[in-house]
């Protein structure tokens, strides 16, 4: 049997819990949302887990899976970081770096 890298084995364990935390997301008050994100978030969790399954036992098609549930998961996760950086970006100490300068 191959060994496998230690960046292939951080890279499953982290597929894994990404994975976990996507299947978690649909028990959450998710109200204002619409139903076809809520279970896309599902459906992602389980790509993941089957990725992250790939990964561990060193499947070439697990390499694409991968890269494809984690640009999704980054496009699912992009709204939230834009809005995190407007509040940071409007803070009062940020407000005054910007008047003094």
């Amino acid at each position: 049997m191959r060994s496998r890298p230690l960046p292939v084995t951080v890279a499953a364990i982290l597929m894994a819990l990404f994975g976990v935390l996507n299947l978690l997301f649909p028990l959450l008050p998710t109200e204002e949302m619409p139903a076809v994100v809520v279970y896309g978030v599902g459906v992602l969790g389980v790509a993941g887990l089957v990725a992250t399954a790939g990964l561990w036992l060193l499947r070439k098609w697990s390499i694409w899976l991968t890269i494809v549930v984690s640009v999704l998961n980054i496009l699912a996760a992009a709204p939230g970081m834009t809005e995190l950086v407007i509040v940071l970006v409007v803070l009062p100490t940020s407000r005054r770096a910007f008047a003094s300068s």
